[in-house]
């Protein structure tokens, strides 16, 4: 096991930022990633394979651009072309590869899948050999790095026949004298070893393997041939993966820690380094982010396997964590819970053996841990980055001292909090930075600040709360720390929506604006779809303005909201306008204190998108039971791109101060569910927009000016969205 002293830099974590950052800097938008910072065009190939690198890595929106991308640069037979317009098999057989893995997430991508498939079948004569186009400068037995996708596709598409065509090819090119010859370029030489490995020919290789490691240097890196000082940075980063699939692993470590004392400031890599470098030399080449990233997420799982004997099993009735994760959990029985980064599923065990009737699921990176895992547990292989589970899956979910391990925390929270269903409970307990020196860790390894932490919760969770919890037989003092949350949307206390909403604000000066008909766009929808006399109750009425201009306008203010302050100061506003008011101090969670068909319309304004969909669908339950006509919503619209830019610039800079705000697209899903009818929706305030981005606001309204109103109308790019439906 190697360890370091936590006072060492950790430069691998960094590093592997740096490197997805260069990946995603110089991918062409809506195409693929770049052939290099020197010919910056979209390459097929290696956009490729990237797609299993990237969703490993947790970027699935990337890649599923890159798939989308390549699905249309398929050409007719199924093949892809190189940079020089010549379709490859070698190019195509990396295509296969990222179509695979996406074709598990997303399995409209099928057909491509398929046709590739067909292709590369088509192009292996009956003696198994792949003809190469390449000149003398690429040997033909690359090829060999085709099979393992071949026959992946054969397993994920039931193709048997792919199977055999790619063992007899695989036949033959075991046949053919220095096969893998050293004498290659080390990136060319990894490909043919790694696919040799990967259709199960270890031994075959092993020794060229270890002839090659006989030439690393002190200082991890490997000459890209025999007898010559300068090395190639892709080969190196392939044979890390390399060493770590035959458990060389001190000598993938050391190529490891090579690639990152070479890496460049921007994240990338030039093809070569050293005295005679002649392997793109002067250009940051993207294969070679590639394999690096390869490279660590297997050093990482390597870790685990080959440590896996250091791993408890079991764990104590009273161990602290067990008792926190309990606690918050409560009653476990016939609900489905996720143990992430599981181990040997001692914690899952427990639990199972306490609650037999829930369906308690196991995954982790390291298919050693996973043998011990009791048969009780359902066993599933797979990174916390990438959770093959659908989203709103998980009733409940934790994750004990994993996140460490995870090298990407707020990607792990986010995948966490996806395959759990709204309102699902989270427990996620590891290790305070502030006690970083109290243990050994790995060079991977991080640990946390408990606010940061809590934080990304709160980015998907409510009500999370962090505390300190006892470990074996140690007491609670600051080492573990347990946090929890509820799946769904964060609302701000009373006293901080109060300050957001009014803050300093008089109610002398909110009543000025009203008498000066200063009214804000959205109050249109609620005045068109009521009529004098209608008793109208706001639900979260903060500043009580659009209710003080419904009551100016004949219509009964009922007003409810959790904040006193706020009902205080909208109490001050509507003695200011001479319009009466009925008051309630109330959290609509808890119900709304009023009885059945007691008003004829219910309305909120910047309401809705602060709870989750749960807690949205019985907010409207309870608003029909109170109305007599109707409810209408004002939410802000998902659809509306300044807003959204603007809310996500504030949100980066830390100067958004609305809490977890949810946007959406449509809410007639949850009318519908709340039993309401002849539902409408459409979107107000499209020049509102334009203060979220006050740097181009000059320039927002004239294009919105240049526009007609038939225009702007179809756009749909209001700040808020408009839902009515009746009871």
């Amino acid at each position: 096991m190697k360890l370091f002293h936590p006072h060492k830099t950790r430069s691998i974590k960094f590093c592997y930022f740096k490197a997805l950052k260069w990946l995603k800097d110089n991918t062409i938008s809506e195409q693929g990633i770049i052939i290099s910072s020197r010919r910056r065009v979209s390459y097929l190939e290696v956009t490729g394979y990237l797609i299993p690198t990237i969703i490993d890595s947790g970027e699935y929106g990337l890649a599923k651009s890159y798939t989308e991308f390549l699905s249309y640069m398929q050409r007719p037979n199924g093949a892809f072309a190189g940079p020089d317009g010549k379709e490859y098999v070698f190019d195509s057989g990396q295509v296969l590869r990222g179509l695979l893995r996406a074709f598990e997430l997303w399995g409209e991508f099928k057909p491509y899948v398929l046709k590739t498939a067909e292709y590369i079948v088509s192009t292996i004569e009956n003696s198994g050999r792949i003809p190469s186009i390449y000149g003398k400068d690429i040997p033909e037995y690359v090829h060999v790095y085709i099979l393992p996708a071949l026959a992946e596709a054969s397993q994920i598409l039931n193709k048997p026949e792919y199977f055999e065509v790619a063992k007899k090819s695989l036949h033959y090119y075991k046949e053919v004298p220095d096969v893998i010859n050293p004498n290659y370029l080390t990136h060319f030489l990894a490909y043919i070893i790694d696919g040799f490995i990967d259709m199960g020919e270890v031994e075959f290789v092993r020794p060229v393997v270890e002839k090659i490691f006989s030439l690393q240097k002190k200082d991890g890196g490997i000459p890209a041939f025999p007898n010559v000082r300068w090395t190639c940075s892709t080969g190196t980063a392939q044979f890390a993966i390399i060493g770590y699939k035959l458990g060389m692993y001190e000598q993938a470590d050391n190529s490891i820690s090579y690639l990152c004392k070479i890496q460049n400031s921007s994240g990338g890599f030039y093809g070569s380094y050293g005295y005679g470098a002649k392997y793109f030399p002067k250009a940051e080449i993207s294969w070679a982010n590639k394999f690096f990233i390869d490279a660590v997420h297997l050093k990482i799982q390597s870790f685990f396997d080959r440590n896996a004997d250091t791993f408890p099993e079991d764990v104590s009735d009273d161990d602290g964590r067990l008792k926190a994760i309990l606690t918050y959990f409560g009653d476990l029985n016939g609900k489905k819970v996720l143990d992430a980064g599981c181990g040997k599923g001692r914690f899952a065990a427990k639990i199972k053996s306490i609650f037999p009737s829930c369906e308690i699921h196991g995954v982790d990176i390291s298919e050693e841990l996973l043998k011990s895992v009791p048969d009780s547990i359902v066993k599933r292989r797979g990174s916390i980055l990438n959770l093959l589970y659908d989203s709103d899956f998980f009733d409940c979910v934790f994750c004990v001292e994993a996140l460490e391990h995870t090298i990407r925390t707020e990607k792990a929270i986010e995948e966490l909090c996806r395959i759990l269903k709204s309102d699902g409970k989270i427990v996620i307990i590891d290790k305070n930075v502030e006690k970083l020196g109290k243990l050994k860790i790995t060079d991977f390894e991080h640990w946390f600040d408990k606010n940061k932490v809590k934080s990304s919760l709160e980015q998907y969770c409510r009500e999370v709360k962090v505390e300190e919890v006892s470990y074996d037989k140690h007491e609670a003092d600051g080492l573990f720390l347990a946090w929890m949350g509820l799946r769904g949307a964060s609302v701000l206390d009373a006293e901080k929506w109060h300050k957001v909403m009014i803050g300093n604000r008089s109610a002398k000066e909110s009543a000025k604006k009203i008498k000066s008909n200063e009214f804000p766009i959205w109050s249109k929808p609620l005045l068109q779809n009521s009529l004098p006399n209608d008793s109208m109750l706001e639900l979260g009425c903060g500043t009580g303005e659009l209710s003080a201009i419904l009551g100016i306008y004949g219509r009964t203010p009922y007003l409810l909201d959790y904040s006193e302050k706020n009902l205080k100061y909208v109490e001050d506003l509507f003695q200011e306008l001479g319009i009466n008011g009925f008051f309630y101090h109330a959290d609509i969670l808890n119900g709304i204190p009023l009885e059945e068909n007691s008003v004829d319309w219910v309305w909120s304004s910047g309401l809705l998108e602060h709870f989750s969909d749960n807690q949205i669908i019985e907010i409207l339950k309870k608003s029909a039971m109170v109305c007599k006509k109707g409810v209408m919503s004002l939410v802000p619209n998902a659809g509306a791109m300044f807003y959204r830019l603007g809310k996500f610039i504030m949100e980066q800079k830390g100067t958004w101060s609305y809490g977890n705000e949810n946007p959406k697209f449509t809410v007639k899903p949850y009318f519908e569910k709340a039993g309401l009818r002849n539902i409408k929706e459409y979107s107000v305030g499209i020049y509102h927009t334009i203060r979220f981005l006050n740097s181009y606001s000059n320039e927002i309204k004239d294009f919105y000016d240049s526009l007609s109103y038939d225009e702007i109308k179809k756009l749909n790019q209001g700040y808020l969205l408009f839902t009515y439906g009746e009871k």
